[in-house]
């Protein structure tokens, strides 16, 4: 099996976390330079963690982006309330903002990390895979090469689009076990047989009743990709 693994909500708070994962994904032998951390650019970022970012990035790990606060600030449509509620909470910022507001928010991401004199990344995750109200095409004109959706994921030069299967292990309240556990199963035993399975992991995952699945299902892999291996 192959597998496509990130690292979500990588910001201020969390930074500790994040390495703390690293180290767990050293141990299990998964290479740095196939696991994407996705940061969030639009919060207090102290010089001392910047340098952390970089130090991440020297070591190989790739660096995505994910949206700017990850914390909405407005909901504007029952889709959205509705969403909040079931699946997202209060982090898909995409979901009521207009055309205009997300390629502003991709762009300013994508130019954050030119700021901090760090690599380019290939790769933007939307807060919650929530794209919004953005097409393929509009994101055409956008600078990152790669963009994941709940669906797959998309190379918007070209246009190409990847059905994947993926896991999650947010199960921080009991009733969410079940629904995670069963749609995890669904997508590791019968999906991953023929495309690479996204492994998504959140930095208080190892604290939920799932922990012992992401290892798991690590262990499970035969090859970890990247976005360019996906395609190619």
């Amino acid at each position: 099996m192959k597998s496509l693994l990130s690292i979500h909500d990588l910001m201020p708070d969390t930074l500790k976390r994040v390495q703390d994962i690293c180290r767990r994904l050293e141990a299990l032998s998964v290479p740095a330079d196939k696991v994407y951390l996705l940061v969030v650019p639009g919060l207090a970022w102290k010089p001392a963690q910047i340098q952390a970012l970089h130090a991440l990035q020297n070591q190989g790990y790739r660096l995505a982006g994910h949206g700017w606060y990850h914390h909405i600030h407005k909901k504007t449509s029952l889709k959205h309330y509705l969403h909040s509620a079931f699946i997202s909470r209060n982090v898909a910022e995409h979901l009521s903002l207009s055309q205009a507001e997300i390629t502003d928010m991709i762009s300013r991401n994508y130019e954050w990390f030119d700021e901090q004199n760090l690599s380019l990344p290939e790769l933007y995750v939307p807060p919650a895979w929530a794209m919004g109200k953005m097409t393929p095409e509009q994101l055409q004109t956008l600078p990152f090469q790669y963009y994941e959706y709940s669906s797959g994921l998309l190379h918007a030069p070209s246009g190409a689009f990847k059905s994947l299967p993926l896991t999650g292990y947010e199960a921080d309240r009991l009733w969410r076990v079940p629904v995670l556990w069963s749609w995890n199963q669904i997508n590791v035993g019968w999906l991953a047989k023929s495309t690479p399975l996204r492994i998504s992991i959140h930095p208080y995952d190892f604290d939920y009743h799932l922990k012992d699945s992401i290892t798991e299902h690590i262990k499970l892999a035969e090859e970890f990709v990247d976005c360019a291996q996906v395609f190619g």
